[in-house]
Order: structure tokens, then sequence, then C-alpha cells
């Protein structure tokens, strides 16, 4: 399962957007720390065509980094 690295310069979406055009019916998973989490879920939110499968949240190993977010997603079929 391949797996984006969310970064504040949103270069993540188009590689998002690149990978469920390739792979419709393939899972995804995004990781974000920092504010870019809030980020990451705004988008899925917006995003009606996208189907989220798991939301994880937890301590980094090194607590100073903070919370991680990993989110898996699929695109909704019709």
């Amino acid at each position: 399962m391949p797996t984006i690295l969310c970064r504040k310069d949103g270069s993540w979406k188009r590689k998002l957007e690149e990978f469920l055009e390739k792979n419709p019916k393939e899972h995804v998973t995004l990781l974000a720390i920092g504010d870019v989490k809030a980020d990451v879920l705004q988008y899925l939110n917006r995003r009606n065509d996208l189907h989220i499968i798991k939301l994880e949240t937890r301590y980094m190993k090194q607590r100073r980094k903070g919370l991680g977010l990993k989110v898996q997603v699929i695109k909704k079929l019709e």
C-alpha cells in the first residue's frame, strides 16, 4: 500500500490525485504531523469522492513532535 507524507507545501494533494487516477481501487495512506493534520482532514472532508477507511492518531516516538495522523483512503466507486 503506497504512503504519502503530507507537508505544508501541498504537493501531497497532487500526488494523491495522480495515484487515485492510476489506481482507483487501491488504498493509499496519508501521514501528517503538526499543523498539516488539520489541512489533510479539511481536504478529505471537502472531497465527496473519497472514502476514509481508517483514521488513527498517536504520539510520535519523540513526544516533542506531537501527534501524528494516519489516514487510509480509497476512491468511491460509482
